[in-house]
């Protein structure tokens, strides 16, 4: 048994109405490998054309369980390929609904075999770091990414890893900065590098009011992309709220953050914030999927028919799931398909190693294990550092991590209308004076500190961007945008080309 094979998944753990409002359930493999996943949802990859025939072995396998499904294709299709290049296969999602028995994909998956084209349809949770309550009382530090983390898994009052979650710390709290917006110096370029980042969008702050330099609007073929979008597949319930608890939830200004980060370190790039998740910080990797086929999608036809201002870059991903079965989601992973055909279209994908203190490989980001072709460029598994320069104490570790950046008490923005009713004991306000102490849930100046491997992402994912604005060549052909991306690679990581 290799080291890799030893190493558990850390167990699941959501907020018992999250739970339920996606339908999440937990499967545990025979090697002891815990994953979470959509109890009514199947994910099955083909090769264009050979779709119709797997999906009428799914339903067959579901007529015998008593259920029925729905086929939904996911994202928006390409309108060309590129000769020769491969790059569309088709991912539609399954939804099984009961007939005459109970539900659930983990049952229809185990009658039509492994390594069928057809996998869960996992949960993916974004990977910063949170400081606990409401959701776990008494632990105290909800830890991300996608579950918790500790000692090993559990992070217990005291744990190293979990000192992190509190403000002071490394955890949330607003602070202020005095710097104007980066974007003031920004130099022009004949096309500025574009950095996407699917996560929980972009919210109201000075640095994202231009829509010409950040946007969470974003179109493929007169479809929104998101959360909010029109394309098929994509939508998520609404996160549920406590009447009574008013404090911020976990992942609230997570989109938003990232994007600071981003335009700290490359003022040129265009951002494009997709709200692909909401503050709960869950995402099914069906709904995840439509998006990133999307973007496929659109940087195909960008690249085929000149179509120059719909190019992007660089693709920062701050979320992750552990999968029950690793060696299954390197053979037919619907995730890595797509992630490696958009490094053959010349887009440099980032991804957040998760902060659970474990070697078990993490997805996306333990998919950048995979050897590099000369002709795509490859993931980069980006783990965290401390202020001091040392790895964080919460960092995952593995082959995959490719390198670190700082993810430790990073400050970044915050959208300026976010703030909840939970003070620190030491708050006092005498609003009779305008005085008082600072307010840990009020984050009206825009601005704050926060941890997790969330932020080592976009912190790579700006300096890629700013290599490419360095360089200056507009990256237009497949050819040499990929050409550029290896060079950004040689820069920032000192990678080389095979």
């Amino acid at each position: 048994m290799s080291p890799q094979e030893a190493v558990l998944n850390p167990y699941p753990q959501f907020d018992p109405y999250v739970a339920a409002a996606w339908g999440i359930r937990v499967a545990t493999s025979e090697a002891g490998r815990a994953t979470a996943y959509v109890a009514d949802s199947l994910l099955v990859t083909s090769e264009r054309g050979a779709m119709a025939g797997l999906v009428d072995k799914v339903a067959r396998v579901a007529k015998e369980l008593g259920l029925g499904l729905e086929s939904t294709d996911l994202g928006v299709p390409a309108e060309t390929d590129l000769p020769g290049e491969g790059i569309v296969a088709e991912t539609n999602k399954i939804t099984l609904h009961g007939v005459a028995g109970p539900v659930d994909a983990l049952t229809v998956l185990e009658r039509v075999g492994e390594g069928q084209g057809v996998a869960l349809d996992h949960m993916l949770v974004a990977t910063p770091y949170y400081a606990g309550m409401p959701y776990y009382a008494g632990m105290p530090y909800y830890a991300g990414m996608p579950y918790y983390a500790g000692m090993p898994y559990y992070s217990g009052v005291g744990a190293a890893a979990s000192s992190y979650g509190a403000p002071g710390m490394g955890g949330r709290a607003p602070v202020s900065v005095v710097l104007p917006d980066p974007a003031c110096r920004r130099r022009e370029l004949k096309r500025p590098p574009v950095v996407v980042i699917p996560d929980t969008g972009l919210e109201d702050h000075p640095w994202f009011r231009d829509p010409a330099l950040a946007t969470s609007e974003v179109y493929v073929d007169g479809q929104l992309l998101g959360r909010f979008g029109t394309v098929p597949g994509s939508a998520t319930p609404e996160p549920p709220r406590n009447p009574l608890d008013g404090s911020v939830l976990p992942y609230a200004g997570h989109g938003t953050f990232a994007a600071g980060l981003v335009r700290q370190l490359c003022p040129e790039a265009r951002i494009l914030g997709i709200p692909v998740m909401a503050d709960d910080g869950v995402v099914a990797e069906s709904c995840l999927l439509a998006t990133l086929n999307s973007l496929r999608s659109r940087q195909l036809d960008a690249i085929a028919q000149g179509r120059h201002e719909d190019l992007f870059d660089v693709l920062s991903l701050s979320l992750g799931y552990y999968h029950e079965r690793p060696e299954d989601a390197l053979s037919d992973g619907p995730l890595m398909l797509v992630l490696q055909q958009l490094g053959r279209l010349g887009v440099l994908v980032v991804c957040a190693v998760g902060n659970d203190s474990t070697t078990a490989p993490n997805f996306p980001a333990a998919f950048a294990v995979e050897p590099h072709a000369p002709d795509a460029l490859p993931m980069a598994g980006v783990g965290a550092t401390n202020p001091d320069g040392t790895v964080a104490y919460f960092s995952n570790a593995g082959p995959w991590v490719g390198c670190h950046r700082p993810g430790a008490a990073v400050v970044s923005t915050m959208p300026v209308a976010l703030g909840g009713d939970r003070q620190s004991m030491a708050a006092m306000q005498l609003p009779a004076q305008q005085r008082g102490t600072i307010d840990t849930d009020d984050f009206s100046g825009g601005f704050a500190t926060w941890s997790g491997t969330s932020f080592s992402a976009p912190v790579l994912a700006g300096e890629l961007a700013a290599r490419l604005a360095a360089d200056g060549r507009p990256g237009v052909e497949l050819e040499e945008a990929v050409e550029l991306g290896w060079s950004a690679l040689a820069d920032e990581l000192g990678w080389k080309r095979p």
